[in-house]
């Protein structure tokens, strides 16, 4: 493993809490709810004061429940893992817009390089799938005409409601992102 991660982020649904073990199991696993991934106020509640606490550059551990793209030509079976290396925004919202605490610097951080997909590895477990970029949305399951035809002409492998919200946290405080996605089932709940 690359970076060490002593803190790993997961969805607090089974699935991906069982992942986030297996793919982290030195690190400290902080289960949070999706209300509690995708913060309305920026610097407001658990997931802004995690990501404050940590040293910057260090690696965040990231795992997330995704739903396939309409890439039916390489198909992962539900419960694959997928590593991320980017992400698109398609929501077009995030967590750093809204009123700001005053003495709060106010800036949007880059994004470039935060992605460590190299540090998600299966120790004797399931095979790890690239899932190259993810597609952040409002609602996996019902996707606006926008995100729909974004998604296709991206040619984005998975969608995600929680993981590009806490990438953006993160990369606020300056921490690398180990991130993985778990490929739910159609009839699955997407976090």
């Amino acid at each position: 493993m690359g970076n060490a991660v002593r803190l790993a982020l997961t969805a607090d649904d089974a699935a991906s809490q069982r992942v986030c073990v297996a793919l982290f199991p030195e690190a400290e696993i902080r289960p949070l709810a999706r209300h509690e991934l995708r913060p309305r106020r920026p610097f407001a509640g658990e997931l802004f004061a995690l990501l404050a606490s940590q040293p910057p550059g260090v690696c965040l551990g990231l795992v997330a429940p995704v739903v396939q793209c309409g890439r039916a030509n390489c198909s992962p079976p539900p419960g694959a893992l997928l590593a991320v290396t980017d992400h698109v925004n398609l929501e077009l919202r995030g967590p750093l817009a809204g009123r700001w605490p005053a003495g709060v610097p106010r800036s949007f951080p880059s994004l470039s390089g935060r992605y460590q997909p190299a540090d998600i590895r299966a120790r004797g477990g399931a095979r790890v799938y690239s899932a190259g970029v993810v597609g952040g949305v409002a609602d996996a399951r019902r996707l606006s005409a926008f995100e729909a035809g974004a998604a296709i002409r991206a040619g984005i492998a998975a969608l995600s409601e929680t993981m590009v919200p806490a990438v953006l946290v993160a990369a606020y405080y300056d921490l690398q992102i180990a991130a993985c996605g778990v490929l739910q089932a159609n009839d699955d709940e997407e976090g």
